[in-house]
This record gives C-alpha cells, sequence and structure tokens, in this order.
C-alpha cells in the first residue's frame, strides 16, 4: 500500500470520527466533568471499539451484519437503550457536599469512562455501514491480512487520536474551573442530548 492510496483513506476516516454523534457528547461530558485522563480513556477505548468494527468489515463479517435486517436491527435496539442508560445516569448525578457531582474530576471513574467509551462504539451498528461502503472503495479483494489490517488500525488509531484532542481541548485549565462549577448542569444538558438520540434510534425503529 502505497502513501497516495493511505492518505484519502485517512482522510475520510477522519472526516467519519469528527461527524457529530453519541460519541462526541460521550468523550465530551467525560472530558468536561471528569478531567482530561477520563476522556482521554474513553477516546482510546472508542478507538478499540472502532477497530473491531473496522476488522470486522474487512474480514467480511460487518457486510454480513449490515445485510441482516434482525442482527442489523437487534444491534440498533441494543445501541438505542445503550444510550438510553447513559442518558438516564448523567441525568441522575447528584451533587455532593462540594458542589460536584458524585462523579467528580478529584475522584474520577476511569474505567467506568472506557467501558463506556467501548460499548458506545460497539452498539452502533452504523460504524458498520460506514465501513462496508469505506473500505469497498479502498479493499481490493486480494487484500493481504497485513494490509487488512492496516486498514482497520488506520480507522482505530484516527478515532481514538480525534476524539483525544477533543477531550484535551474540553479539559484545558483556562476551561475546568467553569466546568466544575456547573457540573451538574452540564450532565443534565449531556443526559437531555443522550436521551434525545436514544428516543430517536427508538422512534425510526418503530418506523422500520
Amino acid at each position: 500500500m502505497t502513501l497516495t492510496e493511505w492518505a484519502p483513506l485517512a482522510l475520510v476516516c477522519l472526516l467519519g470520527a469528527m461527524s457529530p454523534g453519541p460519541s462526541l457528547a460521550l468523550v465530551t461530558r467525560h472530558a468536561a466533568t471528569k478531567g482530561a485522563v477520563a476522556g482521554v480513556f474513553c477516546a482510546v477505548t472508542h478507538g478499540a471499539g472502532i477497530f473491531l468494527w473496522a476488522s470486522a468489515t474487512v474480514t467480511g463479517l460487518g457486510a454480513v451484519v449490515v445485510s441482516q435486517p434482525t442482527w442489523f436491527g437487534a444491534i440498533r435496539a441494543v445501541g438505542a437503550l445503550f444510550l438510553l442508560y447513559l442518558g438516564l445516569s448523567a441525568l441522575m448525578s447528584r451533587p455532593n457536599e462540594s458542589g460536584a457531582t458524585e462523579k467528580t474530576p478529584a475522584q474520577p471513574d476511569y474505567a467506568r469512562a472506557g467501558w463506556e467509551g467501548f460499548l458506545i462504539a460497539l452498539s452502533n451498528p452504523k460504524i458498520a455501514v460506514f465501513f462496508v461502503a469505506l473500505f469497498s472503495q479502498f479493499i481490493e479483494p486480494e487484500a493481504s491480512i497485513f494490509e487488512q489490517f492496516i486498514f482497520a488500525a488506520t480507522a482505530a488509531v484516527i478515532d481514538a487520536a480525534w476524539y483525544a484532542l477533543v477531550a484535551i481541548s474540553i479539559s484545558r485549565a483556562a476551561l475546568m474551573g467553569q466546568i466544575r462549577g456547573r457540573a451538574t448542569l452540564l450532565n443534565r444538558c449531556f443526559g437531555a442530548i443522550l436521551i434525545g438520540l436514544s428516543l430517536t434510534m427508538l422512534g425510526t425503529l418503530w418506523v422500520d
């Protein structure tokens, strides 16, 4: 694989990662209310979920999932319910005695940030649709296992790097003083966004 063949793939992966959605809302919430490390944990594990979807796609499994309405619908339903859970969890975060939320930046739950980042990527079947459409333009049927790995790793690294950059930017010291004082309000806003996305997905499933 040459650089001229890899660069367009990397650019499309970057544009896909930059598109707003539930993943961006989740990483932003962790970075804004728990700090940079929690946000980066969420970003890296989200990239791991992307790697699994990309690997499944280059091996043909992603196309199978997309072509099976029952499987695809089941994953969409799980994804919508997971977003609903995340939204309700954010809404139910209560202030403690210091005025911050229970999950304060001083004692962030890195494991939870990591698992949520991983699961929100894994439970989003639209990622498989994206990769099926993308890789069909770049991967030849005779591509070697190494080339398939490069494609999947490119998508994962770019995704994790983008969201890590978002997390670090949001959690800059100049912003954190203002953000921490409004942690409860931010959690409620992010909760409302995630619940809205969840209900939209469930509504689409109902119509389909």
